[in-house]
């Protein structure tokens, strides 16, 4: 079995076609989803992207492996995929945007086009301060037509071009990893034309009052200056987005297209996914870093030869690929890592050794602390550690607008359902632990990297030393490290 991995950035689970979108042209995603596992409910570990993918790649999450914010990426030192792949005889590619530390180690057999960190982003370290992002309005203004070849396109050259040269090779993996349809937003002038007509106007709930707010998200506001966006700005970048999706799309159907003429379809499983979503201007909230659905739950689909299509509605997240591609590849999985294999629920549709819940974390830049996901059953459990926590109903309020903890805080049945996910919050960490932990840590790094201000200059990493022995990777965190 080979397995080919297309990871996207910022892509949010309903921006597909065959999730009731009637405007978004996704033709590909709708064929690999009618051939293949849908995840329903699949979830970033943490909506921003060093961490998401530090994540996606050791099995492992964020509180564990110390990869708190942008400015701590994944640098192989805990080893991941890639080298237990390789210390098993297997051929692990990659290509395109990583988002990992350029001084890293990473086993890789091949690589190109890697979309390595060169340098911090250093507001994780300005949390305790009430800020704007220097620049956050450009993003707004990174929208046009595109007139030249895309970072995008030379990813998809270079795999297509690896899996040509290998398609006699067995048991390979090869990631591809995608920026579209994160900014910047310059597309094609026929789907500009076409989505540009489409959309004429911004959806109510991009409009304000935004109910679902509490003090830290208003933070994050403040932050990523999302409270003076011009509406015909709004309208745009919502045409840019689904441009970027269709060019995605557009990709992938290539790609889909190259391995059924290479013959490697009945023996090459395929994955599709992404680190994390888009807030679009969802409550008023814009990029990701937040817990809302546009910004958390993200698609995952899997077409595995030898396995029916099917819809899986069990919550799962990025720490359960890891161990899906050992089963895959029939490599043992270390016994340490959080993860649990998507096998029994993509060949079954249940199973009772996986875990009922998903989790998210968030540690990074534009909020002074911590907050911290669980979803389970119809809801959803965000918990805060400088707010009260919020319960939404997803079957009733797929809107995310009514906090169940404020506007029917007595409520026998709400109680419950809040317990319910508090422990099984508890079941993965000490949520006030873990705050205390990366604030201290991004204290520290902070005064190594001898920042005092927050400014343009995003400043340099600090020298990598030995990372700590670790014999018990469940129990005992990484974090304590400095070398970042």
């Amino acid at each position: 079995m080979n397995i080919i991995t297309i990871l996207s950035d910022e892509h949010s689970y309903e921006m597909m076609h065959f999730i009731n979108h009637s405007i978004l042209r996704t033709p590909n995603l709708d064929r690999l989803a009618a051939e293949g596992i849908v995840f329903d409910n699949f979830y970033s570990s943490c909506p921003v992207c060093a961490p998401a993918r530090a994540s996606f790649f050791t099995g492992d999450y964020v509180h564990q492996l110390g990869t708190w914010d942008n400015s701590t990426p994944y640098d192989g030192t805990v080893k991941g995929i890639s080298h237990h792949l390789t210390e098993n005889g297997h051929t692990f590619a990659c290509i395109g945007k990583t988002h990992f530390h350029h001084e890293g180690s990473y086993a890789f057999t091949y690589e190109a086009l890697a979309g390595y960190m060169f340098r911090p982003d250093i507001g994780c370290y300005f949390r305790d301060q009430k800020l704007a992002r220097i620049g956050a309005e450009k993003r707004f203004d990174r929208i046009g037509i595109k007139t030249e070849e895309s970072f995008d396109d030379r990813v998809l050259k270079a795999g297509l071009s690896w899996l040509t040269e290998h398609r006699d090779e067995k048991d390979f993996m090869l990631y591809i990893g995608f920026l579209d349809p994160h900014f910047p937003f310059y597309v094609k002038q026929e789907h500009w034309d076409y989505y540009n007509s489409a959309i004429t106007e911004i959806p109510e709930e991009l409009k304000p009052p935004f109910t679902s707010l509490n003090p830290s998200l208003e933070w994050m506001r403040t932050y990523f200056k999302c409270g003076s966006v011009p509406e015909e700005t709004v309208r745009r970048v919502l045409v840019g987005y689904h441009c970027a999706i269709e060019e995605l799309d557009e990709r992938l159907g290539i790609l889909l297209d190259k391995i059924d003429a290479l013959g490697l379809r009945d023996h090459t499983a395929v994955c599709y996914s992404t680190d994390h979503g888009e807030q679009m201007g969802y409550h008023g909230m814009w990029w990701k870093c937040c817990m809302f659905e546009q910004s958390s739950h993200i698609p995952l689909i899997f077409r595995i030869p030898g396995i029916e299509a099917r819809r899986v509605s069990s919550p799962a997240g990025l720490v359960d690929l890891y161990p899906t591609f050992c089963d895959l590849l029939d490599v043992p999985q270390p016994s340490s890592i959080s993860g649990h294999s998507l096998m029994g629920l993509a060949e079954h549709g249940e199973d009772s050794a996986h875990p009922d819940f998903a989790f998210s974390e968030y540690h990074a830049h534009g909020i002074p602390d911590g907050m911290f996901m669980i979803r389970w059953d119809k809801y959803k459990y965000v918990f805060y550690c400088s707010d009260g926590p919020q319960l939404f109903d997803l079957e009733a309020d797929p809107g995310e607008n009514e906090n169940l903890l404020e506007t029917r805080a007595n409520d026998g049945v709400v109680q419950e359902a809040a317990g319910n996910c508090h422990r099984r919050l508890l079941s993965i960490c000490d949520p006030y632990a873990v705050n205390e932990r990366a604030k201290e840590f991004q204290k520290r790094i902070k005064a190594a990297m001898g920042i005092t201000a927050y400014t343009q200059d995003m400043g340099q990493w600090v020298p990598h030393p030995e990372a700590l022995p670790n014999p018990d990777h469940n129990h005992s965190f990484y974090s304590e490290r400095t070398n970042l």
